[in-house]
């Protein structure tokens, strides 16, 4: 995959939870001075931007309750992170500042607008320089990527219990990726907890790296650091 030769990979850029919001522009700027690759999250706003931000909700981040999917680009930037200075970023805005210094590994959250987000995305990063790859929890925009841009790495995310998904048995089919055999995804990202060296040759026999997310000490990292080819992690400490 694109991000093969970066180890390690900063979740959200490199955050502190306070001074640093996750998914900002700030955070971004600090992981590429430390020379890691970054996993950021990208939603669509109703007039149909490309942003980088996690929830569905703006509440957690901005204090907000509307969902950002019935929120105008215009109204958006005008909300800040955590009562910071730092804003809600473009796609675009970040492709521009990071500008290929380091690989980003971009999640494309559940929505049902997949589509029209997947073409905007695309085409904007038909126009960037710089390595990438594409995953999501959804195997719909999995296969979306097979079909549509079979040169873009594809990454399969899952766990054995996907909190954004309600239905007892799609999370049980989600959780053992049974729609792999239709989607053909060229990596794994999979929670830390599961993963084991049987999990691990699995899919490297089926040609696959792994991606272990989300580390968050160094305990941990030492358990897993054998049985997956790349890590996300929270907070340099546990990479150290």
């Amino acid at each position: 995959m694109n991000i093969e030769n970066f180890k390690c990979i900063a979740h959200r850029g490199l955050f502190d939870r306070e001074k640093i919001p996750e998914n900002s522009m700030l955070a971004f700027e600090k992981a590429i001075e430390k020379g890691y690759a970054i996993e950021l999250d990208v939603n669509m706003t109703k007039d149909g931007y490309i942003v980088v931000f996690h929830d569905n909700s703006l509440k957690r981040m901005t204090g907000i309750k509307n969902d950002i999917a019935t929120m105008t680009l215009s109204e958006i930037k005008k909300l800040k992170l955590l009562g910071t200075e730092n804003r809600i970023p473009t796609f675009e805005d970040v492709l521009l500042q990071v500008s290929g210094r380091v690989p980003l590994l971009i999640e494309v959250k559940i929505n049902n607008r997949y589509k029209e987000l997947m073409k905007k995305l695309i085409n904007l990063l038909e126009k960037y320089n710089g390595n990438y790859s594409i995953q999501s929890f959804d195997p719909r925009i999995v296969y979306f990527l097979k079909k549509n841009a079979p040169q873009i790495s594809r990454g399969q995310i899952s766990s054995k219990n996907i909190r954004e998904v309600k239905s007892r048995v799609l999370k049980i089919l989600l959780g053992k990726m049974i729609f792999n055999v239709i989607t053909k995804p060229n990596f794994i990202s999979y929670q830390y907890l599961s993963i084991n060296s049987k999990f691990y040759l699995k899919q490297k026999n089926k040609g696959r790296d792994v991606i272990a997310w989300t580390l968050k000490n160094k305990e941990d990292y030492e358990k897993i650091k054998d049985f997956c080819d790349m890590v996300v992690f929270e907070n340099e400490n546990t990479i150290k």
